[in-house]
């Protein structure tokens, strides 16, 4: 078959979740044109290779900013975003049209269907989670992701429909039909190992920017605080880079052998509460002290789920104070999947029809 997969280019999340995926495709004999910009299109090179074909997306505006919260930035790009969600409706009709594409697969882009060819959205924020959780507000971007999402075949959830991670993001839902919503399980570029935990903290940074880097300083300002084995990724796609800084062997980024290798052997995992991060630390059953990116309702909310859930340990950024947190983190059960990653890609293949 031939297969559009479009991601969403806002963080690096989009894309490692969509590694396993886009693998399989490939594996199979599947022709994937992979639609993405930025860091991830950066990333998705550097992972499949010549193994797919690559088209620079329609950009969205990034929504982080680190002087207004997500919600309020949110608002403010929503019309452009609209307006370019057009844009990539015609791009992508064209794209499948002219390739005579099979299937459309969408990671979060909304403009990524089209008529030529059944589309499948995979989602995890249904709803989205509104400052001081107002129930109006919450109700209507539901009902917002609704009307755009009937575009789309199905919505596929990378998350569990009972013992769930996303919480209210992807369940408890009022407006989505039952069979419209597929949750397949959760789906994560990593894989568990057996190997000996011989690194004390691995510093995980990633996202947009400039949320990206104000954690990069403000963890590098209190490392120095821990003592043990550390190491850090910058989350940096491009040139590998690696030296050591103060007590920490510091990477620009992890490629995936690399990446297996120093999340399995460590510890706890400190970064952000990214739901991507949330599904990696999962699939590995790792302990993991989370960051939310200060005025992101979603890792916000997620953070504060995961941790009255009992699975893992967070705090603000203004309050961390970096070796009391990781002591109490390391005193929470982490999660344990009902299934790990190779079952949900089979089950989101037999979701769009693909066996």
């Amino acid at each position: 078959m031939k297969i559009i997969y479009s991601l969403c280019s806002w963080g690096l999340g989009h894309a490692t979740r969509g590694l396993p995926v886009i693998r399989r495709l490939v594996k199979d004999g599947h022709e994937v044109i992979i639609y993405t910009s930025g860091r991830s299109l950066e990333l998705l090179k550097s992972e499949i290779g010549n193994n797919a074909r690559y088209i620079p997306s329609v950009p969205y505006p990034s929504p982080y900013s680190d002087k207004i919260g997500f919600a309020f930035r949110f608002l403010k790009t929503a019309p452009k975003i609209l307006a370019l969600i057009k844009e990539e409706e015609k791009d992508v009709a064209k794209i499948a049209q002219e390739n005579k594409i099979d299937i459309i697969i969408s990671d979060s882009r909304f403009g990524s269907h089209c008529k030529f060819a059944p589309s499948y959205l995979l989602f995890h924020q249904l709803r989205f989670i509104a400052p001081l959780r107002l129930l109006p507000a919450e109700m209507f971007t539901e009902y917002y992701n609704h009307f755009l999402q009937d575009k789309f075949e199905k919505i596929i959830v990378p998350d569990y429909e009972d013992n769930s991670l996303s919480g209210d993001l992807s369940h408890n839902l009022r407006y989505f039909k039952k069979e419209k919503v597929e949750y397949i399980g959760i789906l994560s570029d990593f894989e568990k190992i057996q190997t000996d935990e011989d690194i004390d903290y691995l510093f995980s940074i990633s996202g947009p920017e400039p949320t990206r880097t104000i954690l990069e300083e403000k963890l590098f300002s209190q490392i120095g605080l821990l003592k043990g084995n550390i190491a850090v990724s910058l989350g940096k796609p491009g040139k590998f880079t690696k030296e050591t800084v103060k007590n920490a062997v510091v990477y620009s980024f992890l490629e995936k052998k690399r990446r297996d290798e120093l999340m399995n052997r460590a510890k706890i995992v400190v970064s952000r509460s990214g739901y991507t991060t949330i599904m990696d630390v999962a699939e590995i059953e790792k302990k993991a002290f989370f960051i939310p990116t200060p005025g992101q309702t979603e890792q916000l909310y997620l953070a504060s789920y995961l941790e009255k859930a009992g699975f893992f340990h967070s705090v603000k950024q203004n309050k961390l104070k970096i070796d009391i947190d990781t002591e109490v983190a390391l005193q929470y059960k982490g999660f344990t999947p009902p299934w790990r990653t190779d079952e949900s890609v089979g089950r989101f293949l037999k979701a769009i029809g693909i066996n």
